[in-house]
């Protein structure tokens, strides 16, 4: 058997055996560090294609979160509305609120003129101002009832212009 071994590589010297073996310590070399870039090259791009599933995956979700942008949205109007419609009665309420209070107003002053209690010309200036009010909420709410009022309006105003002619104001 060696002497199969010496007559097949018996003509090779031992310089030439130092660089056949140099090659192949270089060639593994290689080898290893070939292996070792398209390893990681191969990681690398296994990342880059998760993240570009990730993106994808993203990117079909969009129609789900543009409907629900678009529920959110509608909900929000809705909302809004309601709110609105909410704050038209209130505001409705408190005008109303408002015309009561000048009736009240009104009627008392005329009370207190019919029992012959003088009053300030400023008095009676925040009287008629009053009724301006009361009369436009009126012409513009003409199912607010007004009837307790006309005639009242008509003594304040008659008794107002009685005392500015002869200025028998307080």
């Amino acid at each position: 058997m060696i002497e199969h071994f010496i007559q097949s590589f018996g003509d090779i010297s031992v310089g030439q055996a130092v660089i056949v073996i140099s090659a192949i310590v270089f060639l593994v070399m290689v080898y290893k560090k070939l292996k070792e870039y398209i390893s990681k090259k191969a990681l690398d791009e296994q990342k880059n294609n998760e993240q570009i599933q990730k993106v994808i995956d993203q990117a079909k979700q969009y129609p789900v979160w543009h409907q629900q942008s678009i529920d959110i949205r509608e909900n929000l109007n809705t909302l809004i509305s309601n709110l609105d419609k909410k704050i038209d009665k209130l505001q409705c309420s408190s005008d109303q609120g408002m015309a009561y209070t000048w009736r009240y107003r009104i009627l008392r002053f005329d009370d207190e003129i019919r029992h012959g209690e003088k009053h300030s010309k400023e008095h009676f200036d925040q009287i008629i101002e009053d009724i301006d009010k009361y009369e436009d909420y009126c012409r513009d709410h003409p199912e607010f009832p007004n009837s307790k009022v006309v005639f009242a309006i008509r003594n304040i105003k008659n008794v107002y212009q009685k005392c500015t002619d002869e200025c028998t104001f307080l």
